[in-house]
């Protein structure tokens, strides 16, 4: 009986041990969102990003004249996905006034990290520039995106220094000031898009004023 015992109780302390440290690793733990430093006033900061076909690169300090409108997220974050249909709108409305650029970041959801069920986009986490570069054009594709997309590079430099995991808008006034930080987080987008014509026509109209006086 004792034996009996025993082996139970070895068998429980090896399943512990072993067992459960492997199930911690496939089961990532959920990603924290962070809000960063940067706040409305900020001048921007610059990056150079290339296109999904890595050929048509743009360098932010390089748009002169116009407000632009910088809009951060990936096609496995389904609040993302869900808020393209209004800056689609706001893009129509605003484009011929204003620079518009979605930047792909790293996935919210991949298939190998913090996994969502009925996730319309399954991917992996893309292991290189050009993967990255694939995956957003899929989702061009998939969500007939009209607005131009710039794909930041494997190691996340933009993502982190605009704090923008998982979407984000940021919209800058035309010296590349930041004129609105919105939120990040699971709805950062949207409500940033529901807000962005108050923003854009005061920034037009100011920029109208100020040439004006000129």
């Amino acid at each position: 009986m004792r034996l009996t015992v025993s082996l139970a109780s070895f068998t429980a302390l090896v399943a512990f041990v072993f067992i459960q440290p492997l199930h911690a690793q496939v089961r990532p733990e959920r990603p924290q969102v962070r809000q960063g430093d940067l706040k409305d006033g900020d001048k921007a900061p610059d990056f150079e990003l290339a296109d999904v076909e890595g050929k048509n690169a743009v360098k932010l300090s390089e748009l002169k004249g116009k407000p632009t409108v910088l809009i951060f997220g990936s096609c496995t974050c389904p609040p993302f996905v869900r808020s393209m249909q209004d800056v689609s709108k706001l893009h129509d409305e605003y484009k011929e006034k204003v620079h518009f650029y979605v930047i792909y970041i790293r996935e919210a959801h991949p298939t190998d990290g913090w996994v969502i069920r009925g996730n319309d986009f399954e991917v992996k986490s893309p292991r290189s520039d050009a993967e990255r570069r694939k995956i957003a054009a899929e989702f061009a594709r998939r969500l007939k995106v009209e607005i131009p997309i710039l794909v930041d590079k494997i190691d996340d430099k933009v993502e982190k220094a605009y704090s923008c995991w998982p979407n984000r808008m940021y919209i800058l006034n035309q010296d590349g000031v930041i004129a609105d930080k919105g939120q990040a987080g699971p709805r950062g987008t949207a409500t940033s898009a529901r807000g962005a014509r108050d923003v854009l026509d005061k920034l037009l109209s100011e920029e109208k004023k100020d040439s004006t006086e000129k």
